[in-house]
C-alpha cells in the first residue's frame, strides 16, 4: 500500500525508523527492537540504506512485509550510478515494495562536503526524477528540514528544494528531527503558501544521550530548546537524559496531534524503550487508538 495512502487516511499514521544493521553485532538488537515495536501496529516503516550495507536494507524491507505484515519503506541515497540505482529499483519492483524514501545521503561527517557519485544524481529531488520518470510505480517519499540545515545559506533555499522534489514527483514528505514544534508549523504554513499542499510528516527523536544529541543536532541543525536544554544539563545520568528526552517528546506529540498532523514517525536508533512509553503516554490521553 502506498504511504501517501495512509496520510490521508482521516487519522494520524504512526511509523518508526531502523537503521539497517552494520555487521552482525548489530543484529540481534534489531530483532528485538522489530519485534517489540511491531507489537504496537506501526501504520508503515522504514529502513536506512548504506551503500556497503544496501543489500541488508532491502532484505530487511522485504522480511518486516512479510513476517510482520508491516508496510516497509526503503531509504535510498544517491550513492550509486543512476544504472545501479535502477538495478536497485528493479530488485524492490520485483520484491513488491511498494514505497521509496529518496535522499541525496548524508556527507561524510559534519562540515564536509556531500561527494556525488554520479553526475545526474546530485540531489534528492534528482533521485525523486528518476524513479518517478523511470516508470516505476512506487510511492515516493522526500526529505525537508524544519529548520535551516546545516547546508543551506537560508530557508528561502530549503522551501525551493522542497518545492523541487514535488515537482519531481514525491507524494509526501517527512522532516528532519526537530525538538521545537514552532519550526514544523511555520514550514507547512510557508509550504501550503508556496503551493506545496503534500502530508507533511514530522520527525521526532526522543533524546536517547547526550553523544547522541550533540551528534544528531549537528548533522540535522536541530535547535534544542531552552527548558529541554536545561533539563539535560541537570541530568545525572543518561538515563535521566533518556527520561527528559521522552518527556519532552510526549508534550511535543501531544501538541502536533492536537493541530492534526498527518502522522508521527520515529527516529528510534534502533530502541523500542522510549518510543513505546511515548505511545502509551499519548494512548493513555486518548490521542491515538491503540
Amino acid at each position: 500500500m502506498r504511504i501517501a495512502d495512509m496520510l490521508v487516511g482521516g487519522r494520524p499514521t504512526v511509523s518508526f525508523e531502523f537503521m539497517a544493521p552494520r555487521d552482525e553485532s548489530e543484529v540481534d538488537a534489531l530483532e528485538k527492537t522489530i519485534a517489540a515495536l511491531a507489537g504496537h501496529a506501526p501504520d508503515w516503516v522504514s529502513v536506512t540504506y548504506r551503500k556497503a550495507t544496501g543489500d541488508k536494507t532491502l532484505e530487511l524491507v522485504t522480511r518486516i512485509k512479510r513476517q510482520y505484515h508491516i508496510e516497509a519503506m526503503a531509504h535510498l541515497t544517491c550513492a550509486n550510478t543512476a544504472d545501479e540505482t535502477r538495478r536497485i529499483l528493479n530488485w524492490m519492483e520485483r520484491e513488491g515494495v511498494a514505497n521509496v524514501l529518496a535522499l541525496r545521503g548524508d556527507p561524510p561527517g559534519p562540515g564536509a562536503p556531500f561527494q556525488p557519485t554520479d553526475p545526474q544524481l546530485m540531489h534528492g529531488s534528482d533521485l525523486v526524477s528518476l524513479i518517478r520518470g523511470s516508470g516505476y510505480r512506487f510511492g515516493i517519499g522526500a526529505a525537508c528540514s524544519a529548520e535551516k540545515h546545516p547546508e543551506s545559506p537560508d530557508l528561502d533555499h530549503e522551501l525551493r528544494y522542497m518545492q523541487l522534489k514535488v515537482e519531481s514527483g514525491a507524494d509526501f514528505l517527512i522532516t528532519q528531527l526537530f525538538f521545537d514544534n514552532r519550526f514544523y508549523f511555520d514550514l507547512v504554513r510557508r509550504a501550503s503558501e508556496s503551493g506545496v499542499e503534500l502530508p507533511i510528516v514530522p520527525g521526532l527523536m526522543p533524546v536517547p544521550s547526550r553523544r547522541s544529541l550533540a551528534f544528531m543536532t549537528s548533522m540535522a541543525g536541530a535547535t534544542v530548546p531552552a527548558g529541554l536544554e536545561s533539563e539535560i544539563a541537570a541530568a545525572a545520568d543518561d538515563e535521566a537524559v533518556r527520561a527528559a528526552g521522552v518527556r519532552h517528546c510526549i508534550a511535543q506529540c501531544v501538541e502536533l496531534l492536537e493541530a492534526g498532523v498527518p502522522g508521527l514517525h520515529f527516529y528510534t536508533f534502533n530502541r523500542a524503550r522510549a518510543p513505546m512509553e511515548i505511545l502509551a503516554a499519548l494512548r493513555g490521553q486518548q490521542l491515538l487508538t491503540a
